[in-house]
């Protein structure tokens, strides 16, 4: 039996990617209750410890799904036996790394010279088996646009490791409020994913039929791997080198960083990268689909990210308290790597949807490269020479990426300027506004709030003011409402 999807992609599209932001919408709102909860009772110290960890699981866990879950999504056609021999590898994948990462649990903690990780890593080894039990009916979800019940599965994940995070944090567990988070939340992911996708193995397939899905994996897996191992390395330099304080201090910027990214990309990517799968052989609606994604993405995430650098000690100090004052120029010196980052989702959506992830593997070579280089460079000026690096490889790199991955596809870099840079223009604008009217003498909460209402009416200004950018703000109008109907306009 093949799975497969007619009718409207664009409504699809659109109702999918509204579902997934509202669903986002609500877990950030509790991500954030719960971040200011945990960081009073859990000092920097103790958050870097488990981040210590964390750094070196990340990297790992790329491994347990081996880019079999996208595989399974690009594909045009997949029988449902398929689907099971895939889902038997995430199984055996994620059994065997979790049985591995214990084992190598005495050297993580010899390489940061802390015996103390050894338990910790005993008990965030279970996330690999979570993992995989979850991959494939997730990627069924997503291909079949089935986005209602993917939510649902992903808020009750987020509920559960905020509550268990909050309340071992309240109950003074210290570091291990933090690996209860974790768990509470892996756990919660796969079970609810189980149920809510109604999703029951078949008879495997033979290798043979899914060696192709392997192969895009493989390629998708290791470019993965290599994302993770540069989004990771700068945690594993400033915990083994600095110190577990300043790497809390950095997890927390980072956090808070990558937040616009972590909400947006992901709901946004399971929505169109299968709409984009669908018409890979009608270049000219990809490409309008494409332009209409690309200024959803960028009129949210830049003014976002210009936001969070410029209010980051009021954020700071409302979200985290004053004991995290040592995030504030962290923060603000990673604002340039987290817009690079919410921008990363443009490309990833093309390879992708084509199929070329031998392409993103080899440019991921590169950019992991020049990020690791950025990284180690700043390492002798501390937490915060690590940042400037990350973010100074990130702005370097991100124009040769687009120009690379565009090549040979029926994209051009001006799909991508001429919808980016109205917002662009616009939250630089507002960002100036902001910190040249910053309340410094208010409180800190009082003072966050004054500067995003600041904020949020230059930005609005500037858009009605720029040549084009009334009719953008009607775009804006018409593709909410075309969401609640389940259509999408077109941005081009």
């Amino acid at each position: 039996m093949t799975q497969e999807i007619s009718g409207d992609l664009s409504g699809r599209t659109a109702r999918g990617a509204a579902i997934m932001l509202v669903a986002r919408g609500l877990g950030t709102v509790l991500s954030i209750a719960a971040t200011a909860v945990i960081a009073r009772f859990v000092t920097p110290e103790e958050f870097g410890v488990v981040a210590m960890v964390i750094a070196i699981l990340g990297i790992a866990r790329v491994l347990e799904e081996f880019g079999l879950g996208d595989a399974a999504v690009q594909a045009e056609r997949i029988t449902e036996g398929e689907v099971t021999s895939l889902a038997i590898v995430n199984m055996v994948a994620g059994v065997g790394l979790a049985a591995g990462f214990m084992a190598c649990s005495p050297l993580v903690a010899d390489f940061y010279e802390r015996p103390d990780l050894v338990p910790i890593c005993l008990a965030l080894a279970p996330l690999f088996i979570f993992a995989g039990i979850g991959s494939q009916p997730r990627a069924m979800m997503r291909r079949s646009f089935r986005f209602r019940p993917l939510a649902i599965a992903q808020t009750v994940s987020i509920v559960c490791a905020a509550v268990t995070g909050m309340v071992a944090a309240i109950k003074g567990l210290g570091a291990w409020a933090i690996v209860l988070q974790h768990l509470a939340g892996s756990a919660a992911l796969a079970v609810a994913t189980l149920i809510a996708s109604g999703w029951r193995p078949r008879r495997p397939a033979p290798l043979s039929s899914i060696r192709p899905m392997l192969g895009y994996g493989v390629n998708l897996g290791v470019s993965q791997f290599l994302n993770a191992l540069t989004r990771n390395v700068d945690d594993i330099i400033i915990g083994r080198w600095v110190g577990p304080a300043a790497l809390g201090a950095y997890g927390r910027a980072f956090q808070l960083m990558t937040l616009p990214s972590t909400q947006l990309n992901q709901p946004l990517t399971s929505a169109v990268v299968p709409a984009l799968s669908r018409l890979q052989r009608d270049p000219e609606r990809y490409r309008r689909l494409y332009r209409s994604s690309v200024e959803v993405i960028a009129s949210l995430a830049f003014p976002l990210a210009v936001f969070t650098g410029i209010a980051a000690p009021a954020m700071v100090g409302t979200l985290l308290g004053p004991d995290w004052s040592e995030s504030v120029p962290l923060l603000r010196a990673l604002t340039p790597a987290g817009l690079m980052v919410s921008l990363n989702v443009a490309t990833g959506w093309v390879y992708l949807s084509l199929g070329r992830t031998d392409r993103q593997l080899r440019w991921r070579l590169v950019g992991s490269a020049a990020a690791i280089t950025g990284m180690v460079g700043g390492l002798p000026w501390g937490a915060l020479g690590v940042a400037i690096g990350l973010s100074t490889s990130r702005v370097v790199m991100r124009l040769p990426a687009v120009v690379y991955c565009f090549r040979g596809t029926p994209l051009r870099l001006s799909d991508v300027g001429e919808v980016i840079w109205r917002p662009v223009l616009a939250s630089l604008a507002a960002g100036v506004v902001a910190w040249w009217l910053d309340p410094t003498t208010l409180a800190d909460g009082f003072r966050l709030l004054v500067q995003l209402a600041v904020f949020a009416v230059t930005w609005l200004a500037c858009m009605l003011v720029i040549p084009g950018g009334l009719g953008r703000v009607r775009e804006g109008v018409r593709l909410v409402r075309g969401l609640r109907r389940g259509e999408i306009e077109d941005a081009a």
